[in-house]
């Protein structure tokens, strides 16, 4: 009912004094206005849910479009992950099969090898008197050329085998295998009077027959490319970032910044006269670290020698590289 229309009937109420209409009459318009209220609060609610519908249903659409478009690349993904699985067991496949190859070749020249070698030896020893110089120092070079071959393919032997007994891991306390490797070198520390000053080192998990040939070949290095001074190294070890950190430092006479990257390659040598071998034992070393998740490389020293400096990750048998 209208608001006048209530106004009339209340106007027509001759029972009801002026006062009491006054007081109907303003409750009236009281009532009016929470009813005019109502009606634009409702109108305004009905605005902000009509908006909110709209907003959730953009919304829905959006998260449609783009959970379409996250399945499409989840797919994309896992395709990508499927062919890099299968690229990696065929890298993984070809590189044991070389491994495998390296290691046959290099043991099965042995055997004509060490015949050359007899058969050469036999010759000078029965028939250097019945020959003029010349041939006699032909079989010489004969016998020098095998003997450098067998050098070479024990060299590539050693260097086949690293990573061969890698499911052999463990817990290895380095203390002990520098221990070891003193023992080995025994002789070499006391022709020339070498010092090996090292630090308390840590356990760690890997391979223990790896660990000596990386740690006995940086120490032999150290004291074959000696300085007039006797030979001194220090070794000591760092915890950073989830890895080892160790230097080798030595007085030697230094490695030139050109050859610091050169000297790891398999076979490489400096010359002839500063660096007598096979050139394989640092190639061994890094193939050591790379298999433990590491990395080496080569600081100069501050005394004019030579620092190697390689890092082992603090792993354990549940994230070993097995190489």
């Amino acid at each position: 009912m209208a608001l006048s229309k209530i106004m009339e009937l209340v106007d027509s109420l001759n029972s009801l004094s002026e006062k009491e209409r006054q007081i109907l009459q303003k409750e009236l318009e009281r009532q009016d206005f929470r009813l005019r209220r109502i009606e634009k609060d409702k109108s305004i609610a009905i605005n902000i849910l009509n908006a909110t519908i709209s907003d959730l249903e953009q919304n829905q659409a959006i998260t449609r479009a783009a959970n379409a478009k996250l399945s499409e690349q989840k797919k994309i993904i896992e395709n990508n992950t499927a062919l890099l699985k299968e690229n990696l067991r065929k890298l993984e496949l070809s590189y044991k099969e070389l491994q495998q190859f390296s290691y046959i070749v290099s043991h099965d020249l042995k055997s004509p090898l060490r015949t050359i070698s007899s058969f050469a030896q036999i010759l000078k020893e029965q028939y250097q008197n019945e020959w003029d110089d010349e041939a006699n120092e032909y079989v010489d070079i004969i016998i020098a050329g095998t003997f450098q071959m067998d050098k070479v393919i024990r060299a590539l032997l050693d260097y086949a085998r690293v990573g061969r007994s890698s499911e052999y891991f463990a817990d290895i306390d380095l203390n002990e295998v520098l221990d070891l490797v003193k023992l080995h070198l025994r002789k070499e520390i006391q022709d020339h009077g070498a010092q090996i000053i090292c630090e308390p080192l840590p356990t760690v998990f890997g391979n223990k027959t790896a660990f000596i040939q990386l740690f006995q070949n940086l120490a032999s290095n150290a004291i074959k490319f000696r300085s007039e001074a006797a030979p001194e190294i220090r070794i000591s070890c760092t915890e950073k970032e989830g890895q080892w950190h160790f230097r080798f430092a030595d007085n030697g006479i230094g490695i030139e910044e050109p050859y610091r990257e050169k000297i790891f390659l398999p076979f490489q040598r400096l010359s002839e006269e500063l660096a007598p071998g096979t050139g394989i034992g640092l190639a061994i070393c890094k193939k050591v670290v790379k298999m433990h998740q590491g990395d080496i490389y080569v600081e100069a020293g501050s005394n004019g020698g030579t620092v190697f400096v390689f890092t082992l990750s603090q792993q354990s048998s549940d994230n070993i590289l097995v190489a």
